[in-house]
């Protein structure tokens, strides 16, 4: 995904999003509409680096005419780096993560700040960062735990290398933060299988198949909603149009390992094709729990 023309909007409101962005050009523009945007609505705003030192990104907000100084005086604007935030504890741990997002906006409102702006670099979760494996379930908790109880716009930059080695993570965002038109869609958002945020609870949505083709994907996808809290995980499959019988597999391991520690996975409005295929293994398919 492309930034898009320089007055657009990258977001607006609560909830997160993310851009992938072609050159440090669309970077620095989106970079600045994002900062701009949200000191004009006095929120407190925080940009995370990782591929650019905080330099860089202090130099590119004042050459487009932000008052940094000023603003980082107020504590209305903070620049860090990665491993000064959510990097700071190794491995990466959503858990941590999510529970400081919400310290930091409760801060901010106990400071008289109607809101918190945080833009995060993501290229370090295609690198061998230890817990980098669980990104795709920090961004499928983050909505729903904390964006969706505090006044908390966020925003995940992806430069296209970065993002093409964490397409799952990518596409699990919105398809393209308001403002920015539906032709500079990112590179990853038409995958074989994808997955979005469960509109039933702790959980997720997946989208289009699960075969050969994307059998890893499907591990991954389950390993971290196997992570996600709450005693029911829900696994929405409406919008899958086939599982094939290791998909099915994957599945009954998944819910014997979570009924191990007293929880539950809940499939919902499965496919023909998998109903079919437990049809065929009515011992092995028993611990399925199916909901229309």
């Amino acid at each position: 995904m492309s930034s898009a023309d320089s007055t657009s909007p990258v977001t607006s409101g609560g909830g997160h999003s993310c851009v992938v962005y072609g050159d440090e050009r669309e970077w620095a523009e989106t970079v600045t509409r994002f900062v701009r945007e949200g000191l004009e609505c006095g929120q407190r705003v925080v940009y995370v680096t990782d591929v650019h030192p905080p330099q860089a990104v202090d130099q590119v907000l004042r050459e487009r005419g932000v008052d940094v100084e000023a603003a980082a005086r107020r504590g209305r604007l903070l620049i860090q780096e990665a491993t000064d935030s959510y990097l700071r504890q190794l491995p990466f741990d959503p858990d941590v993560v999510l529970a400081g997002m919400r310290a930091a906006c409760e801060e901010a409102l106990g400071q008289g700040f109607p809101g918190v702006r945080i833009a995060s670099e993501m290229a370090w979760c295609a690198r061998e960062i230890p817990g980098a494996e669980r990104v795709l379930e920090y961004e499928l908790r983050l909505d729903r735990e904390v964006c969706a109880a505090l006044p908390l716009t966020g925003l995940c930059l992806f430069d296209r290398v970065s993002a093409a080695g964490a397409e799952l993570a990518v596409a699990a965002h919105s398809p393209r933060p308001p403002g920015v038109p539906a032709s500079h869609s990112h590179p990853v958002a038409e995958l074989p299988l994808a997955v979005s945020v469960s509109p039933d609870g702790p959980g997720v949505r997946l989208h289009g198949h699960a075969d050969l083709d994307t059998r890893s994907a499907l591990a991954v996808v389950l390993r971290n909603v196997a992570r996600m809290p709450g005693p029911v995980v829900h696994v929405d499959l409406a919008a899958m149009d086939f599982l094939d019988v290791d998909a099915l597999a994957q599945l009954v391991s998944t819910t014997v390992s979570l009924r191990e520690t007293g929880r539950r996975l809940v499939l919902q409005s499965p496919p023909a094709s998998l109903v079919r295929a437990a049809a065929m293994f009515p011992a092995e398919c028993d611990v399925l729990e199916i909901a229309a």
